[in-house]
Order: structure tokens, then C-alpha cells, then sequence
């Protein structure tokens, strides 16, 4: 090994982190964007809703104000008999028709009253829902746009240090890339690491004597004997 192979080495490692941080966050902007669609559907789904409520409530107000009209037709009616009534307790009779259907009016009417509170609440939530809707619309379009503005940069970057990356590789050993590779693969971490303190700067595993003459020589690949990353010396370097 020659220091200026670790180097190049170290320069290659510098260049696949990046990349791995790179693509890492490549596959999250997708995630990313989906999760702020979400709020908006979300968003859309209460303002949805809120207007169903107030068809709701004013069909509900309808019905209220149909059946009022109703019990009045019906009072109407009693009273038109009850002036063609032929005794007293027939007239008595519709006296008693006439103050049930008026407790109906009234209790309808309260209810109309109640209806028409909850109406006014339903628009004040709609309203709401409303701006929410803006807000998240607005929140969507600005930064699922900025995700994919980054995204594109991503790209344009992993292409730029892919091309570097090849040149890199070039200059260090197959048999040594093929295992710092397969290393990466498996760790997706940093796979050439500094010996701190005679310790592996990977596993943090106590060094063996021996171990760290290699790495300090530089005569020889050294690895660490429980993780199996490259090892080096940077005073050496």
C-alpha cells in the first residue's frame, strides 16, 4: 500500500458517503412531498365535510319549517270545525285538538331555533376549513415545489461525483475497491477509518499492538480485526 493509494482511498470513501447521504435523501423527498398532499387532502376533506353538515342542517331547517306549516294548516282546520261544532263537548274537543297542535307548533319552532344556532356554527366552522384549505394549498405549492427543486439539484450533484468517483476508483487497487466495497454495501458507513487513541475509529475495539505498527507503517492494507474496516494512522498520512 502507498500512501497515495489510502489517500485516494480516503478521497473515494469521501465521495460514497456523500453519495449514500445524497440518495438517502432522494428517497425522502417523495415521502416528503406525500406527506404535505396528505395535509392538503386532509384539509380538503374538512372543508368537504363542513359543507355537507350545513346541507344537512339547512334541509333539517326545511323539514322544521314544513313541519310548522303543517301544524298550522291543521289548527286552521280544527278552528274551521270547530265553528260548525254541534255540542259544547264537541267544541271542547277541538279546543283540546287545537292547544296540543299549538305545543307542537311551539316545540318545532324550538327546535327550528336550535337548527338554525347550529347553522350559524357550522358556517363559522366552514369558514375555517376554508382557510385551512388556502393555507395548506399554498403550503403544497411552495414547498412540494422546493422538494423537487432539490431533487433535481441531488441529481445533477450524485451525476457530478459518480463521474469523480470513477476517476478515484481508478487509482486504488481491484482487490482492495472490491472489498471496500463489499464493506460499504453492508455498513452503508464510513468503511476506512482513523485508529483514535489504539482504538478502531469504526467498532471502537481495543487495537493490537501489531495491528498498529501495520496501519503506522503503511507497508500493508490493515484491517481491523472485529468490524473488518480499513484502518490508518493519520499521523502516518
Amino acid at each position: 500500500m502507498t500512501r497515495e493509494q489510502l489517500q485516494a482511498l480516503l478521497s473515494l470513501q469521501k465521495k460514497d458517503l456523500t453519495l449514500l447521504q445524497l440518495k438517502k435523501e432522494s428517497l425522502s423527498i417523495p415521502q416528503r412531498q406525500d406527506a404535505i398532499r396528505a395535509r392538503a387532502n386532509d384539509a380538503k376533506a374538512a372543508e368537504t365535510a363542513a359543507k355537507e353538515a350545513i346541507q344537512t342542517c339547512e334541509a333539517q331547517i326545511k323539514q322544521d319549517e314544513l313541519d310548522v306549516q303543517a301544524v298550522r294548516d291543521q289548527v286552521a282546520k280544527y278552528k274551521t270545525q270547530q265553528m260548525e261544532a254541534k255540542s259544547n263537548e264537541e267544541y271542547k274537543a277541538f279546543n283540546h285538538e287545537i292547544a296540543a297542535a299549538e305545543e307542537k307548533i311551539g316545540a318545532a319552532e324550538e327546535t327550528e331555533l336550535e337548527h338554525m344556532e347550529t347553522l350559524e356554527e357550522l358556517k363559522g366552522a366552514l369558514n375555517e376549513a376554508t382557510r385551512e384549505l388556502g393555507q395548506a394549498e399554498a403550503i403544497v405549492q411552495e414547498e412540494v415545489g422546493e422538494l423537487e427543486t432539490r431533487l433535481n439539484a441531488i441529481r445533477e450533484t450524485f451525476a457530478e461525483l459518480k463521474a469523480e468517483r470513477t476517476v478515484l476508483a481508478e487509482r486504488v487497487p481491484k482487490e482492495i475497491l472490491d472489498q471496500y466495497m463489499g464493506i460499504l454495501g453492508k455498513k452503508q458507513d464510513a468503511v476506512v477509518v482513523k485508529i483514535k487513541q489504539g482504538n478502531c475509529g469504526g467498532c471502537h475495539m481495543k487495537l493490537t499492538p501489531q495491528t498498529l505498527h501495520d496501519a503506522h507503517s503503511l507497508q500493508k492494507w490493515t484491517t481491523c480485526s472485529f468490524c473488518g474496516r480499513y484502518l490508518y494512522d493519520p499521523a502516518a498520512v
